[in-house]
C-alpha cells in the first residue's frame, strides 16, 4: 500500500469497498421507496438495513470517494463538511434510541410501521448509529493534515469493523445478536457494509497507523502476526461455523462431534505452527549464521585494519579500539590505551574541546587532519573521520578512523620547503641579473674614466674606491648567483680528501684557537665531479657557520665516507636520488638550532646573528652549490647539543684530474666592425664607448628589430654579433636565427647577468656562440671580444 504526498494512500481498496456499500446502499433505498416485501414484509429471521442506515452508508462513501481523488483544500472542505453532516445523522439516531430523544431522523423519513417481534422495521440499530458515528469522525479526522490528528482515524475505525465482523459472524453460525430482544438488532447487510466502510477507512488511514502498522516490516514480530494472525482467524472461525452448523446433525453425539473438531482444530493449529516455525525458523537460523560471519568479518578487519578503529565517550573514556589504533598512537595494545583519559592523546589541551565543538556543530567531521600526541610525546599526524553516534546505552560516542600520515605530512613539509627554495631561487637569480646589469655599468663608466685621468690626479683614489665597492657588490650577486643555481662552474674530477687537506691550515687560522678542529678521512674514498673552488666554499662557510655556533669554544669536526642513497630514503627526501654518493659532514658542539631556524636556515639574507655581522648568504651559498652539483644536502641539530651538516656529493667514477691553470686573456683590440644590441641604455653606452676605446667599429641597437634593421642597411661587413642574452620583448635566439640566415659568418658573443649553465637549461644559448658573464670591466670585455674574434672554427 503506498501514500502518496498529500498523506493520502492508494484509493484503489477504499474505492473498491466504497463501491460495493454504495451499491447496496442504493438498492436498500430503491427497495423500501418501491416497497418491496423483502423490506415491507420480511421473512422470519431477517431484518433490512434501515433507510437512513443506508443513507449514512452512501454519504460515508461518498466522503471516502471526495477524499481520495481530490486533494485540495476545497476537496478536505467538502469531504468534512460530508462527514460532519453523518456524524449528526448518526448522533441523533443514537440519541434517540438511548434517550428517546425527538429529533429522530427515522421518524422523519419512516415508510413502514411493520415490526419484526418486538421491534420496528426501517428504524437504525442503536449499535449501527454508534458505529456510523464512529466512521463519520474517522473519516473527519482523515481530512486534515497533521498526522497527529490523522493518526487517530485508524483506531476509531478499527471498533466499526470488529463491530461488522461479529455481527456478520453472528449470522454465520446462525446465531444473530440481539434478536428476540427490545433492542433493534443489526442487519446482516449492515454488518457487512460496517466491515467494508472499516476497511475503507484502514486502508485510507495507511500501513503506518494503528493497528496495521504491527503487521508491517521484516521484524519478527510482524512476519509471525502475518503468518499466525490470518490462519488463526480462518481456524477460530471455521471451528465455530462446522460446530453450529453441523454439529446439530449429531444428535446426541454432539459432545463426542465437539471433542474430534476440537482434536482436528488442534491438529490443524499445530500443523500450521510447525510449518511456519520451520520456515520462520529457518530463516531465523540462516539470519543468525549470517549475522554471526559478519561479526566474525568484521572482528577481523577490526583486529587487522591498518586504519585504526575505536569509540569514546564524550567525557573521554576510551570505550573499545582495535591494534592499529593502540599502534598509531604508540600504545602496545588496545588494553594498554584503553586505560587512559582521551584527553592524553591530544598535543595540547585546547584541541580536545574545539574538535568536540565542531563535531557537536556538525555531527561528523570527514578527512579531518589532526595532530595527535604518542605515548612517548611524539607528535604524529592523523587522517581522521569521527562521527557521533548512538551507544549502547543511549548516550552519545565518538565513533573515529585513523589513518597515520606523519610521513606524508614530512614529505609535503619537504616538497613545500623545496618549492620554496627554488621560488627563492629564481627571484634571487632574477634580482642578480637585474643588479648585475647596474654594476657593469658602474664599473665599466669608472674603468673609463681612470684610463683618463693622469697618474697623479686626485680623483683616482676615489674611483678604486667606487671600482672595489661595485666589486664587493658583485660578489653578493655572484653568491646570490650560486644560491640560484645559475653562477658558472668549471667541474674538474677530484678527491674530497685533498680539498680537505688543502683547507686544513686556512680552516685552523679560521675557527680560532678556542674551536678544535678534527678531521675524520675515509682511508679509501670516491671521487667526484665539482669545481673545486666552490667546494672549498662549502667547506669555509659549513666551518664559518660552525665556528660562529660556538662562542664559547669546542669540537668543530669533518668527515668523508663513501655513502649509498637508496630508494627508501629518496622517498623521505624529495631533492634526493638514489646513487652513489661521497659524504661530507661537518659537526660542532655549538648552541644548536631550533625547529624555526632549521626552517629557514638556508633562505638567502636570513640570519640569526646581530645587524652587521652577517650578510644571510653563507648556507644559501652552500644550498646553492650542492644542488648546482647534483647533490644533497642535510641537516640534524639540537638546541644545546649541537649541529651536523651533511653534504652528499654524486661519487664520479674516475680518476682525479690535476688543477688546469689558464693564462689570462690579453686586451687587445681592434678595428673589425661590431654590431651591439642592448637593452639597458647605460650598458650599451659603456659597451659602446669601450669597444671604440679599443679600436672598433660599433653599430648600436636598443633591440633585436633595431639590430636587424642596422644588419639590412650597413654595407659593411659585421664581424661580431654583440648582445645581451636576454631583453624584454624578444627572444635573443630567434633574432640570431635569422642575423644568421643573412650574415652566416658573423661571429656571436653573449652577455648577461645570469650564468651560462643557466642559459644552457633555458635553452636561450646559442649554437656556436661565446658567453661574457656580466659584470665586467672594459679590458675584460675587449679581450673576450678579442679571443672571440681570434678563435679558429
Amino acid at each position: 500500500m503506498t501514500v502518496d504526498a498529500d498523506g493520502r494512500t492508494s484509493p484503489k481498496l477504499a474505492i473498491a469497498c466504497g463501491g460495493v456499500v454504495a451499491a447496496h446502499a442504493a438498492v436498500v433505498l430503491l427497495g423500501w421507496w418501491q416497497q418491496w416485501p423483502l423490506f415491507t414484509q420480511p421473512p422470519a429471521g431477517f431484518i433490512p438495513m434501515a433507510p437512513t442506515t443506508a443513507a449514512a452508508f452512501l454519504l460515508l462513501v461518498a466522503v471516502v470517494v471526495i477524499r481520495t481523488r481530490f486533494s485540495s483544500p476545497g476537496g478536505r472542505l467538502v469531504a468534512r463538511g460530508t462527514a460532519g453532516l453523518v456524524l449528526l445523522l448518526a448522533a441523533f439516531a443514537l440519541a434517540a434510541r438511548l434517550a428517546g430523544s425527538a429529533l429522530d431522523p427515522d421518524a422523519a423519513i419512516r415508510v413502514t410501521t411493520a415490526t419484526l417481534g418486538r421491534v420496528p422495521l426501517g428504524v437504525m440499530s442503536p449499535v449501527t448509529a454508534a458505529a456510523v458515528l464512529l466512521l463519520a469522525l474517522a473519516l473527519v479526522l482523515l481530512t486534515f493534515k497533521r498526522p497527529a490528528i490523522r493518526a487517530a482515524a485508524a483506531p476509531l475505525a478499527t471498533l466499526p469493523t470488529l463491530a461488522g465482523t461479529v455481527v456478520a459472524l453472528g449470522y454465520g453460525y446462525g446465531t444473530p445478536l440481539l434478536y428476540g430482544s427490545s433492542t433493534i438488532p443489526v442487519a446482516l447487510p449492515t454488518g457487512l457494509s460496517l466491515l467494508l466502510i472499516g476497511a475503507a477507512v484502514l486502508a485510507m488511514a495507511g500501513p503506518h497507523a494503528w493497528p496495521l502498522r504491527h503487521l508491517r516490516g521484516q521484524s519478527t514480530r510482524a512476519r509471525l502476526l502475518r503468518a499466525f494472525l490470518p490462519a488463526t482467524i480462518v481456524i477460530v472461525v471455521a471451528t465455530g461455523f462446522i460446530e453450529a452448523r453441523i454439529g446439530t446433525l449429531a444428535g446426541t453425539d454432539r459432545v463426542l462431534f465437539s471433542t474430534w473438531l476440537a482434536i482436528v482444530a488442534a491438529a490443524a493449529i499445530a500443523l500450521l505452527v510447525g510449518r511456519i516455525a520451520q520456515r520462520i525458523g529457518g530463516e531465523l537460523d540462516a539470519a543468525l549464521a549470517e549475522r554471526r560471519r559478519a561479526e566474525e568479518r568484521y572482528r577481523r578487519l577490526f583486529e587487522h585494519d591498518l586504519a585504526g578503529v575505536g569509540s569514546v565517550s564524550l567525557d573521554g573514556r576510551f570505550l573499545a579500539c582495535n591494534p592499529a589504533f593502540a599502534r598509531i598512537l604508540g600504545y602496545d595494545s588496545p588494553e594498554d590505551l584503553l586505560a587512559h583519559d582521551a584527553g592524553a592523546i591530544y598535543l595540547h589541551a585546547e584541541d580536545r574541546p574545539a574538535v568536540l565543538a565542531r563535531l557537536r556543530e556538525a555531527g561528523r567531521l570527514m578527512s579531518f587532519e589532526n595532530r595527535l600526541r604518542r605515548k612517548d610525546g611524539r607528535e604524529v599526524w592523523v587522517l581522521a573521520n569521527m562521527a557521533l553516534v548512538p551507544g549502547e546505552s543511549g548516550e552519545q560516542v565518538i565513533e573515529s578512523t585513523l589513518v597515520d600520515i606523519t610521513e606524508r605530512k614530512q614529505l609535503e613539509q619537504q616538497l613545500w620547503q623545496s618549492q620554496k627554495m627554488d621560488a627563492l631561487g629564481s627571484l634571487a637569480g632574477g634580482v642578480a641579473h637585474d643588479f648585475n646589469n647596474v654594476l657593469t655599468a658602474i664599473l665599466g663608466y669608472a674603468d673609463l674614466v681612470l684610463l683618463d685621468l693622469p697618474a697623479d690626479s686626485p680623483h683616482r683614489k676615489d674611483l678604486d674606491e667606487i671600482s672595489r665597492a661595485a666589486q664587493r657588490a658583485g660578489d653578493l650577486t655572484r653568491q646570490l648567483l650560486t644560491f640560484s643555481r645559475r653562477q658558472p662552474i668549471e667541474p674538474r674530477v677530484l678527491n674530497l680528501n685533498d680539498v680537505v687537506a688543502d683547507t686544513d691550515k686556512m680552516l685552523r687560522r679560521l675557527i680560532g684557537q678556542e674551536v678544535q678542529l678534527v678531521t675524520v678521512l675515509a682511508p679509501t674514498l670516491g671521487t667526484i665531479r665539482a669545481d673545486p673552488s666552490q667546494v672549498h666554499q662549502v667547506l669555509l662557510n659549513l666551518a664559518v657557520n660552525a665556528r660562529d655556533a660556538m662562542p664559547d669554544g669546542g669540537t668543530l669536526t669533518i668527515e668523508t665516507h663513501e655513502v649509498d642513497i637508496d630508494g627508501g630514503y629518496a622517498q623521505e627526501h624529495v631533492d634526493a636520488q638514489p646513487g652513489a654518493y661521497v659524504l661530507l659532514a661537518v659537526s660542532d658542539t655549538g648552541t644548536g638550532m631550533d625547529a624555526a631556524t632549521r626552517a629557514r636556515v638556508f633562505e638567502p639574507f636570513f640570519t640569526t646573528k646581530e645587524k652587521g655581522k652577517g650578510t644571510g648568504l653563507g648556507l644559501a651559498t652552500v644550498y646553492g652549490i650542492v644542488r648546482q652539483h647534483g647533490g644533497h644536502i642535510s641537516l640534524y641539530s639540537e638546541i644545546g647539543r649541537g649541529t651536523t651538516f651533511k653534504v652528499y656529493l654524486p661519487r664520479a667514477q674516475a680518476s682525479a684530474e690535476p688543477e688546469r691553470r689558464r693564462r689570462p686573456a690579453e686586451a687587445r683590440g681592434g678595428t673589425e666592425t661590431i654590431l651591439l644590441v642592448e637593452d639597458e641604455a647605460p650598458v650599451r653606452d659603456f659597451v659602446a664607448s669601450a669597444l671604440k676605446r679599443a679600436g672598433y667599429q660599433v653599430l648600436a641597437a636598443a633591440d633585436g628589430d633595431e639590430a636587424l634593421r642596422l644588419e639590412a642597411t650597413s654595407h659593411e661587413q659585421i664581424d661580431l654579433l654583440l648582445s645581451d642574452g636576454m631583453m624584454s620583448g624578444i627572444r635573443v635566439p630567434e633574432m640570431v636565427a635569422e642575423f644568421r640566415k643573412r650574415r652566416p659568418d658573423t661571429r656571436v658573443l653573449l652577455m648577461s647577468g645570469y650564468a651560462q649553465e643557466a642559459f644552457i637549461r633555458q635553452g636561450l644559448m646559442v649554437a656556436g656562440g661565446a658567453f661574457l658573464q656580466k659584470p665586467f670591466t672594459a679590458a675584460g670585455l675587449v679581450a673576450k671580444v678579442r679571443e672571440v674574434l681570434d678563435a679558429i672554427f
